[in-house]
């Protein structure tokens, strides 16, 4: 079996990975978006720091931005010198679906106490 058989598979499966990674970057920027509303009740009990949502906002916003910049990058890289890619989304998707609930546990801290 040449390695060339391989290659279209390997070319579909790596893009069909990169669009569910920006689904879920856009899926972690509606989450965000979302879970501003968990400061409603704010204005009647006692809640956290509101800065929690900026830094979860920039993280959530700048970081998966650059997690899937890198992750395009290098699967695009690995794709032109012949070498195996689909697993470069693959690890891209876990560590934007890892920052995604870590933006979100950030977020819930402003909410109330």
């Amino acid at each position: 079996m040449s390695g060339q058989t391989g290659r279209p598979v390997d070319i579909t499966a790596t893009v069909l990975l990169l669009l569910a990674h920006a689904f879920l970057v856009g899926a972690t920027v509606a989450l965000l978006g979302l879970l501003v509303m968990v400061t409603d009740p704010c204005g009647y009990q006692r809640c956290g720091d509101p800065g929690w949502i900026d830094r979860a906002m920039v993280s959530g916003l700048g970081g998966g931005g650059v997690i899937f910049i890198a992750t395009v990058v290098t699967a695009v890289i690995r794709l032109v010198r012949h070498k195996v890619a689909f697993f470069v989304p693959v690890i891209g998707c876990v560590a934007q679906v890892a920052l995604a609930i870590g933006a979100a546990a950030m977020e819930s801290m402003a909410g109330p106490v």
